[in-house]
């Protein structure tokens, strides 16, 4: 019945197309007006897009302010910024996800080779092709921001995908498949069922822009039992010259997906045993909707705070400004005539500058030439900055002095090594416990992707190297955010007394080393080749856990 259904798809199609153009068609505002999708319209509208122009520096609500002049009594001006929303975010995704973060992906009966060097001989093969398809998709530098991003809008979505290239015929080039992670920000993953561990459902917004039109794709990943269903819809809305930034959010009118995903299939069923999407959320209990499965961001209770921040930097800026001399004037010296074609009054000086001022007076005495200097409010200003920055490093759960104002570098970040016993390290962990689970559930994703299209890596196919089952390894950079050298000493005093084995020493990164499995049994060997004689190899060797 093939016939059948592309006579459907070709009908459905053509009345899309035809309601559109004659304007018969609905147009929705937003994803929430649409079936099956929960009601968080007012969690988006009230959260996630405010913490968003926060995060990205401008919110016109806070920022736009009214600064009347003579001339124009309603204009506006933008109030200085010290963007300490971006400045949080970015500091506590450095400490989440550093340079030294690794990801590895074992076989279970994997056995390492060695030479005489104690070098591997024999490299896993399942984790070299993870390590080659993160490494092509960019994935340790795109983490740290997609991070950011979540702890901005409370949460992220990951997702992956198996891509090929098209010629102009529509068919596909040879060898150009390859598994594609994506990254989706708050307000591009609106989920649909989830359970107390995971979201099991979503969908995904992307947004184009071509030929005078927005066009908005939804991604809908749904189950029916255990059958998994990927349905792709297409919406386009009309780019309205002068209109706000906010109008491509409106969603529009169904047209055809091929209108511009001529090679994008409407509706596939994948057979895997879980979503091929992860998403995880910031670890604070969600005060806003406590029916949401999503985070809320770092800053959602702090953004009076911030607030504060942004006002108090824009007086200190404005202070020099506002602070420099005045030259006072008779109000007879301050001539205005009137424009012929226009009839309003025009002074003789700009009317928009702060310098001059009118005296309505004619004694000598008030006309006299004083000194009006004004004495800067500098250090009142940076302390009224640092005790906010106090206030938003214990709301974000920084420890205090985490960030500090100062007249010569503006905003200082501490650069001390964090403590296991302070705020900032606690907060950082429960981070990392968060994201964990969802970067091992991506890496899953990604050998259930390549176990569908064949995938191969030197020869072997993905299948046949994860037949007997895999492990997986996340291992974040702990050595930036502890004291390295007291974990150190720790773990040596353990060994030495018998209660740590030094296979244990080496592959927990809570001891700073976080070596894998293979890279410690090869250390493990050089030490023992090195070893002089007389020394017990089940001193060297005690592997015991």
């Amino acid at each position: 019945m093939q016939w059948f259904d592309n006579l459907k798809k070709w009908g459905r199609n053509v009345l899309q197309r035809a309601g559109a153009e004659t304007g018969f068609a609905r147009e929705y505002k937003s994803v929430f007006e649409l079936g099956n999708v929960p009601a968080f319209a007012q969690f988006y509208n009230f959260g996630i897009f405010p913490w968003k122009w926060v995060y990205r520096g401008f919110y016109k609500a806070w920022h736009l302010i009214p600064a009347p002049t003579i001339s124009n009594p309603k204009a506006e001006r933008q109030v200085y910024r010290m963007n300490a929303g971006k400045a949080i975010c970015a500091e506590m995704a450095g400490l989440v996800w550093g340079e030294k973060a690794e990801i590895h992906v074992t076989q279970k009966n994997y056995t390492p080779q060695l030479n005489n060097s104690g070098e591997i001989t024999n490299p896993d093969p399942l984790d070299a092709f993870i390590q080659e398809t993160i490494c092509k998709n960019a994935f340790s530098e795109k983490m740290q921001e997609a991070i950011e991003q979540g702890l901005a809008l409370g949460g992220e979505a990951m997702k992956v995908w198996h891509e090929e290239r098209h010629d102009s015929e529509g068919k596909v080039v040879p060898d150009t498949g390859a598994i594609r992670i994506g990254w989706a920000m708050a307000d591009q993953f609106v989920p649909i069922s989830w359970d107390n561990a995971k979201v099991t459902e979503g969908v995904f917004i992307s947004r184009t822009a071509k030929n005078g039109y927005y066009y908005t794709r939804l991604e809908w990943h749904t189950w029916d039992g255990m059958t998994y269903t990927i349905k792709n819809e297409l919406f386009r809305s009309d780019m309205q010259k002068g209109a706000n930034a906010d109008s491509q959010d409106i969603l529009g009118v169904r047209v055809p997906l091929a209108e511009i995903y001529p090679f994008l299939e409407e509706e596939t069923i994948v057979p895997v045993g879980e979503s091929l999407f992860s998403y995880w959320r910031t670890p604070i209990a969600n005060n806003l909707d406590d029916n949401s499965p999503l985070g809320v961001s770092v800053y959602a209770n702090a953004m009076e705070t911030l607030h504060a921040l942004d006002i108090c930097y824009d007086s200190f800026v404005r202070e020099f400004r506002l602070g420099k001399k005045r030259i006072i004037v008779p109000a007879r010296a301050v001539r205005a005539v009137v424009d012929p074609e226009s009839g309003a009054v025009r002074r003789y000086f700009d009317a928009g500058d702060e310098t001059y001022e009118a005296l309505a007076s004619d004694n000598p005495d008030d006309l006299k030439i004083t000194d009006n200097s004004v004495e800067l409010r500098v250090e009142e200003h940076v302390a009224a900055l640092n005790a906010f920055l106090s206030i938003l490093c214990l709301q974000v759960g920084f420890s205090a002095n985490t960030f500090s104002f100062d007249q010569h570098n503006g905003l200082k970040t501490a650069t001390e090594v964090v403590s296991e016993d302070s705020k900032t390290y606690k907060t950082i962990k429960t981070v990392q416990n968060q994201l964990k689970p969802a970067i091992e559930h991506l890496m899953r994703n990604i050998i259930d992707v390549a176990i569908l299209y064949g995938v191969e890596h030197e020869g072997q196919s993905i299948e046949s190297l994860v037949r007997n089952g895999y492990d997986v390894q996340v291992v974040f950079d702990d050595g930036i955010t502890q004291d390295r050298q007291t974990n150190l000493n720790e773990g040596m005093a353990l060994v030495g007394a018998g209660l740590l084995s030094k296979y244990t020493f080496l592959t927990d990164p809570k001891y700073g080393q976080g070596l894998t499995p293979e890279e410690a049994q090869a250390e493990l060997n050089r030490i023992k080749s090195e070893a002089p004689a007389g020394i017990s190899a089940l001193d060297i060797f005690n592997t015991a856990e």
